[in-house]
């Protein structure tokens, strides 16, 4: 039986991306013989045409005995749909991101604005 929970909590990077105004599309793993598979999560902003995806993946380096050794590794990049850019950043420098602009130069989330009243002075 498949249970929707809201109560569950998202993470901290899952949280910054909704605060950016991504929304989750897709999760795959992509095989790499002989390397190990990596996870692919997309996330994706669609009015502002920007894609986002947290890979994790693995390092691979050997000992003083050449036994194998894997390393755990996320990272993080971000696509510009219409150019077909991307930046790839570690996900401690995506989590200091406040804004983006793509290339149409669009910021997003646009900056909060205050609701307040300005006194007339007539």
């Amino acid at each position: 039986m498949k249970v929707l929970d809201f109560t569950k909590e998202t993470d901290e990077l899952e949280n910054k991306m909704i605060k950016l105004g991504f929304h989750y599309q897709s999760t795959d793993k992509e095989e790499r013989p002989p390397k190990p598979a990596r996870l692919i999560t997309t996330w994706a902003n669609v009015m502002n045409g920007v894609t986002l995806q947290i890979i994790d993946t693995y390092d691979e380096l050997r000992d003083e005995n050449y036994k194998l050794i894997t390393i755990p590794r996320k990272y993080v990049r971000i696509t510009d749909d219409c150019t077909n850019i991307s930046v790839t950043m570690s996900v401690e420098e995506f989590m200091e991101l406040e804004r983006i602009t793509n290339s149409h130069g669009t910021t997003f989330p646009h900056p909060e604005t205050s609701n307040e009243t300005v006194p007339n002075e007539n």
